[in-house]
C-alpha cells in the first residue's frame, strides 16, 4: 500500500549548497569536497586505524610514542633479541617487527604503482608528503568549477540572480566519484599502470598524443549518444594522462608557465621531441636533483628546443644518458643517467624535481580547466550539465515487453504517455527525458532517449508487438539498461507478462535502483498461477506459480509495485503511472502486508499535503478507512465522506476527498 500526495513545493531542500564563485569553489562546497574524500575513504580509514594504534603501541620508549621518522634509525641501533613473550618496554618483539615491515611494505605498494601525481588523498598521507596535489584534488576542483561556471551562466540566461543558491544533490557527486575513479585507476590496473603512453613516459610523447586525441573523440561521442557513464570513465583517463604530462616532462623545466596547447589541438604548434640518440640528462648523485636535464636552453627565436621524458624501469629499455623517472621505486635510476625528473610530490624520496611540483600541478590544474571548457563547448552547456547529474528532471521510463501478445500492454503505455504529455504540456513543469527500452527473447535495447515529447510519442506510435510467444524474456536486463541510462530518482514502469529469463542479474539490478534512489513498478498482465493460451501453448515445461516473485520483491525494495492485472483491465490500472508521475508528488507509506493476517496500518499528513491517493495490490476482503476525527468509512462495501474507490483487477485506487484532515 503506498499513499501518494501532491506537496506545497519547498525551496529547502538542497542536499548540498554551494555558492556561485568566479573561478574557485565555495567554503560550502571545499567542506562537502572534504566530507566527500572522506567517506569515499572510510575503508582506509578502518584498516589504517587499527595498524597505526598498533605501531605507536609498540614503538613507545620511556612512556612517549615515537614519531615513524624514529623507527629507522631506532631499529638500525637496536641488538636483535631472541624471540620473547615478555618483552621489556623500548625492546622489540619479532611480531611486532613484522607488524612494522608489514605496514612499511604497505605504504610502498600503495606509492608503486605511483607514475604521476599520487592518485588520492591517501597516497600523499601514506608518504607523508602532506603538501602534495593529487590526481583526485585535481580533477575534483577543475570538475567543480567548470561546473558552477556552467551554473552561473545558465543561471543568468533563465533571469536569476547571479548569487542565487544552487543545489548539486548525490548524483553529483556520484558523477564526480566515477571520473576520479576512472582517473586514479590508471596507476593500478595491470593494462595501463606499466603502459608508458598513458603516463607520458620514456619518450613517448607523440604517441600518447594520439591517445589523448582518441579518448578526447570517445568522450565526445559518448555525450551526444547519451552514454554518460562511458563518457565519464574515458574523461577521467583523459585526465590522467593530460596531467601526467606535466609532471613527467621537461615542460616546466623549460620556464614554460603556459599550457601545452598543441596536446589536445592539432592546429597548435607542436615541440619537437628528443630522438632516441639525443642526450637528454645527466648524472644525478643526490635525492634532490637540479639542472641535470640537458635539453633546457633556447634556440635563437627563443622558442624551447626539445620534449622529454622520464624513463621508468617497466618497458622500453632505458637507453644511456637519457632521463630516468626517479624516486625510491624506480629502478631505473641507477642507470646513466643516474637520478630523475618527476614531480609527483614534494617529497625528494620519490620525486627529484620535487621542488617544481607546486609548478608542474598548477599546469596541470589549467590544462584540467581548459579541457573541460571545451567539452562544455563542444557539446553544450545542457549536456554537460547531464554528463555530471546536475539538474536533471527525472525521467519517465517506460521498459515494454514486445513479444506478440503484448498489443494491449503497448496501447496502454501509449495511452498514458500521451495523457502525461499533454498534461505538462499545459502546466508550468518543464517536462523531463522520456525513456523506452523495449524488450524480448533473446533481446533487448535499444534505449531510446528523448526530451521533446513529441518526438519520444512519434517513437512510441512506431513500437509494434511482433513474433514471441514463449516464456521467459529478458526483462531484467531491459530494467538494468533503462536504471544505466535515466538519473536519479526516476519512475521506471515496466509492462510485460512474462517471467525473467535473466533471473542472475536481481542483484545488480537492485544495487543499481537503490543507488539511483528510482522506482520500478511492474504492470503484470497475468495472474501468478496461469498463462495465457497463445504462451501457455508454446510452453516447453510447466510454469512456476512464483516466477514473478524478483519482480514483486523489486518493486517493494524500490519502493515502488507489482500489479496483477489482465489485458481488459491494462488500460485502467495504468493510471497509476498518471498518479506517480504528478508534479509534487511525495510518498508518505510504503508498506508490504502479509497475506495471511489482517494489518492495520498508518500515515501521518500536515497542511502542505493535498489530494492523498493510496494505491492497494492484491486482493482484499475488508478495507476501513479512519480519520484523525475517529470518522470510519468501509471503503469496499458503503461510499462515504472520506474517500473514493476505484477498483480494477489486481489494484485499488482509493482518493481521500477533501478537505484532509491533518
Amino acid at each position: 500500500m503506498t499513499p501518494a500526495a501532491n506537496k506545497s513545493p519547498r525551496t529547502d531542500k538542497c542536499e548540498i549548497v554551494f555558492l556561485l564563485h568566479k573561478q574557485i569553489c565555495s567554503d560550502t562546497v571545499q567542506k562537502d569536497l572534504l566530507l566527500y574524500r572522506l567517506w569515499c575513504s572510510c575503508v582506509h580509514l578502518i584498516c589504517c586505524g587499527y595498524v597505526t594504534r598498533r605501531l605507536f603501541r609498540m614503538v613507545s620508549y620511556q612512556g612517549k610514542a615515537k614519531s615513524l621518522q624514529n623507527i629507522l634509525p631506532e631499529l638500525r641501533m637496536r641488538p636483535s633479541y631472541p624471540p620473547t613473550h615478555n618483552v621489556t618496554r623500548g625492546t622489540w618483539s619479532r611480531s611486532q617487527r613484522q607488524m612494522f615491515w608489514s605496514l612499511f611494505a604497505s605504504i610502498l605498494f600503495l606509492a608503486s604503482p605511483c607514475k604521476g601525481f599520487f592518485p588520492n588523498f591517501w597516497s600523499k598521507v601514506l608518504t607523508l608528503s602532506w603538501d602534495s596535489y593529487t590526481h583526485q584534488y585535481i580533477t575534483e576542483q577543475a570538475i567543480c568549477n567548470v561546473t558552477l561556471e556552467v551554473l552561473r551562466d545558465t543561471t543568468k540566461q533563465d533571469g536569476v540572480q547571479g548569487d542565487k543558491e544552487i543545489c548539486h544533490g548525490l548524483g553529483f557527486w556520484r558523477a564526480v566519484r566515477d571520473v576520479v575513479n576512472s582517473n586514479t585507476k590508471m596507476d593500478f590496473q595491470s593494462s595501463t599502470k606499466h603502459d608508458p603512453v598513458y603516463h607520458f613516459d620514456s619518450e613517448q610523447v607523440d604517441s600518447s598524443i594520439v591517445m589523448l586525441r582518441q579518448i578526447w573523440t570517445q568522450i565526445v561521442l559518448s555525450i551526444r549518444a547519451k552514454e554518460y557513464e562511458s563518457a565519464r570513465n574515458s574523461l577521467g583517463q583523459l585526465f590522467h594522462s593530460l596531467q601526467d604530462f606535466y609532471s613527467h616532462s621537461n615542460w616546466v623545466e623549460m620556464g614554460q608557465r603556459s599550457v601545452y596547447l598543441h596536446l589536445l589541438q592539432p592546429e597548435e604548434p607542436a615541440v619537437p621531441v628528443a630522438k632516441e640518440d639525443t642526450p637528454t640528462c645527466k648524472d644525478c648523485i643526490t635525492a634532490t636533483c637540479r639542472h641535470n636535464i640537458l635539453l633546457t636552453q633556447t634556440n635563437s627565436q627563443n622558442t624551447p628546443s626539445l620534449l622529454t621524458t622520464g624513463y621508468t624501469s617497466s618497458s622500453p629499455y632505458k637507453p644511456k644518458d637519457k632521463c630516468s623517472h626517479g624516486g625510491l621505486l624506480d629502478n631505473s635510476q641507477h642507470l646513466s643517467a643516474k637520478g630523475g625528473i618527476n614531480k609527483d610530490s614534494t617529497s625528494p624520496i620519490f620525486s627529484p624535481h620535487h621542488y617544481l611540483h607546486k609548478e608542474a600541478a598548477d599546469l596541470a590544474a589549467k590544462a584540467t580547466l581548459m579541457a573541460l571548457r571545451e567539452v562544455k563547448d563542444t557539446v553544450g552547456p545542457k549536456a554537460f550539465l547531464k554528463l555530471f547529474s546536475v539538474r536533471q528532471a527525472p525521467a519517465l521510463v517506460f521498459v515494454i515487453d514486445t513479444t506478440g501478445s503484448m498489443f494491449e500492454e503497448i496501447t496502454a503505455a501509449r495511452l498514458r504517455a500521451h495523457s502525461i504529455i499533454q498534461r505538462r504540456a499545459n502546466s508550468a513543469e518543464q517536462p523531463g527525458t522520456f525513456i523506452l527500452v523495449p524488450f524480448h527473447d533473446p533481446e533487448f535495447g535499444p534505449v531510446y532517449e528523448a526530451d521533446d515529447p513529441n518526438q519520444f510519442m512519434q517513437h512510441l506510435e512506431s513500437l509494434v508487438a511482433l513474433g514471441g510467444g514463449d516464456e521467459p524474456e529478458m526483462c531484467l536486463s531491459a530494467v538494468q539498461l533503462a536504471l544505466t541510462h535515466s538519473p536519479p530518482l526516476s519512475e521506471i514502469f515496466v509492462f510485460t507478462d512474462a517471467s525473467p529469463k535473466d533471473a542472475y542479474l536481481f542483484d545488480a539490478v537492485k544495487a543499481l535502483a537503490l543507488e539511483k534512489r528510482s522506482k520500478i513498478t511492474f504492470l503484470l498482465t497475468k495472474d501468478q498461477t496461469q498463462r495465457s493460451w497463445r504462451r501457455k501453448r508454446s510452453s516447453k515445461k510447466p510454469l512456476s506459480p512464483n516466477r514473478f516473485s524478483l519482480y514483486s520483491s523489486l518493486s517493494v525494495l524500490s519502493g515502488g509495485m507489482a500489479v496483477f492485472t489482465t489485458n481488459s483491465d491494462i488500460h485502467k490500472v495504468s493510471s497509476i503511472v498518471e498518479d506517480n508521475t504528478s508534479v509534487d508528488k511525495v510518498t508518505l507509506f510504503h508498506v508490504k502486508s502479509d497475506p495471511e493476517l489482517m494489518s492495520a496500518h498508518s500515515f501521518r499528513v500536515d497542511s502542505s499535503v493535498k489530494n492523498v491517493i493510496l494505491h492497494i495490490t492484491g486482493t482484499m476482503t475488508e478495507c476501513i478507512l479512519t480519520s484523525p476525527s475517529d470518522q470510519s468509512q468501509s471503503i469496499l462495501r458503503e461510499r462515504g465522506h472520506l474517500a473514493e474507490l476505484q477498483q480494477f483487477q489486481g489494484l485499488y485506487r482509493v482518493k481521500l476527498l477533501p478537505p484532509v484532515q491533518a
